[in-house]
């Protein structure tokens, strides 16, 4: 728990993104972004997954959007493993690839009832993400992605 200091925002492994309002010996209290709702992790928590990304960072993923690919399976049963892979990995770029899968399925009507679940968790991640980094609302950054992906179009 120390290397995080008062003010750092996190990732929770059971949900969004936090900020770490006080420290003490025995703990963090943490404030979720979205909802405010605050919780007490003890020092030994392995709930903290690590520190979001620099602002920096985040402007290069989101560049990249259109060129992030998919997750490709045979079945069901192996996309729900990568699903799974990917989303344990608590990174911006396993998210999209999530995202945009599971996007695209939808959009060819071949989504799996599960599919939503994942959906939400990475949309609510990256995008609390994005809210934090660049300081808007989270129900803006869908609309800034879509616009910085299609500015990238020929």
């Amino acid at each position: 728990m120390a290397m995080y200091e008062v003010g750092d925002y996190i990732i929770c492994r059971n949900g969004g993104v936090w900020r770490i309002s006080q420290t003490d010996s025995n703990g963090s209290t943490i404030v979720e972004h979205e909802s405010g709702m605050i919780k007490i992790i003890s020092a030994d928590s392995d709930e903290i997954v690590r520190k979001i990304v620099s602002k920096e960072t985040i402007l290069e993923i989101v560049d990249r959007v259109g060129y992030i690919r998919t997750i490709q399976a045979p079945n069901d049963k192996t996309r729900k493993e990568f699903y799974d892979e990917a989303m344990a990995k608590y990174n911006e770029i396993d998210w999209i690839k999530v995202i945009k899968t599971i996007y695209l399925r939808q959009k060819e009507k071949k989504l799996m009832p599960y599919e939503v679940t994942y959906y939400e968790k990475a949309r609510g991640y990256l995008h609390s993400e994005i809210s934090v980094l660049l300081e808007m609302p989270v129900n803006k950054v869908e609309d800034y992605i879509a616009a910085a992906v299609s500015n990238d179009s020929w």
